[in-house]
């Protein structure tokens, strides 16, 4: 338990330090260019008080917040479509998904948990859709339901399996009881930090842009620091927060570097089909969930499959 509070602590202090070294610089200079570093920062504080409080107290607390932030992520990515009447049908039975979902990670019932939305959601949904509701738009109804169920839901929700691994492995092995919750803050840290340091090395050293249409912030200077320094981040954390050796934490590093880039421009590109509006598209942009969760859509499951392979 002295560990624990030895990590909270140094968790907090850096915190404190970020918030004042983001506050500074955003206060001096006059443009709103680093608001997103702002937006960051409190989102950092929620994740921090949340898994203190899961870790000292009980992990239910963190399988709840992810169930709500998935059910406010999926409800946010619902607003960037244009819906018919019979469309809303659908979207209530995949909010109903997500606390069934969830339960399945409660109880630690790991093979339910990889089929049930990619499997029996996506074999259920179009039945429900063409119940009383023809076969106008059925498609992009039901398409457009399912990806935001896995990007949303499937892909997030692995994040509350970490500390489940003791459950869903039916042993009392040592790794389990010992790097369970400790992974889930090794895999945010760096794939917030790959966020921040992409965002920040291709807004003032990105000169060749990787995929403009897709997302024309992503530069391949961003992308190759990124995978550098967080390689490096990676070999250095996993030593406290993880069972990894100095081999696995190198390619892990790269998963979460490479992942966290993927999973961001395919979110982009789903929100720009999804608005046509370059109105919306321009205040989606602003202190949404969605676009602080994007690159966990691809980190938190290529993570964890890697881990759970590896040692599990």
């Amino acid at each position: 338990m002295s560990q624990i509070y030895t990590y909270l602590y140094i968790i907090f202090i850096v915190l404190m330090a970020i918030s004042i070294v983001v506050l500074l610089i955003n206060y001096f200079k006059k443009k709103n260019d680093y608001d997103e570093l702002v937006v960051r920062t409190r989102l950092w504080w929620g994740m921090a008080i949340i898994f203190s409080i899961s870790l000292i107290f009980s992990p239910t607390v963190s399988l709840v917040s992810l169930a709500f932030l998935c059910f406010l992520a999926l409800k946010e990515y619902f607003s960037m479509i244009k819906t018919r009447k019979q469309d809303r049908r659908v979207y209530k039975w995949a909010y109903l998904a997500i606390p069934l979902h969830f339960y399945w990670i409660y109880i630690g019932w790991y093979g339910m948990f990889l089929i049930f939305i990619p499997i029996y959601v996506f074999l259920f949904l179009p039945v429900i859709r063409i119940v009383k509701s023809g076969s106008i738009g059925f498609l992009n109804s039901v398409a457009s339901t399912q990806w935001g169920l896995m990007l949303m839901v499937f892909g997030i929700s692995h994040l509350a399996l970490f500390p489940k691994l003791i459950v869903i492995t039916e042993t009392e092995y040592e790794l389990a009881v010992q790097y369970g919750g400790w992974l889930v803050l090794y895999l945010v840290v760096l794939t917030q930090g790959n966020d921040v340091i992409q965002y920040l090395v291709s807004k003032k050293l990105g000169k060749r842009k990787i995929i403009p249409h897709a997302n024309p912030n992503l530069t391949w200077e961003g992308l190759t620091t990124g995978i550098i320094l967080i390689t490096l981040l990676s070999i250095f954390l996993a030593r406290y927060l993880t069972p990894m050796d100095f081999i696995h934490s190198i390619f892990a590093g790269i998963i979460i570097s490479v992942g966290g880039f993927f999973g961001t421009a395919v979110v982009s590109v789903v929100k720009r089909n999804l608005v046509m509006s370059q109105e919306v598209l321009s205040e989606i942009k602003q202190d949404r969930y969605i676009n602080k969760i994007d690159s966990l859509t691809y980190t938190a499951p290529l993570f964890f499959h890697y881990v759970y392979y590896l040692y599990y």
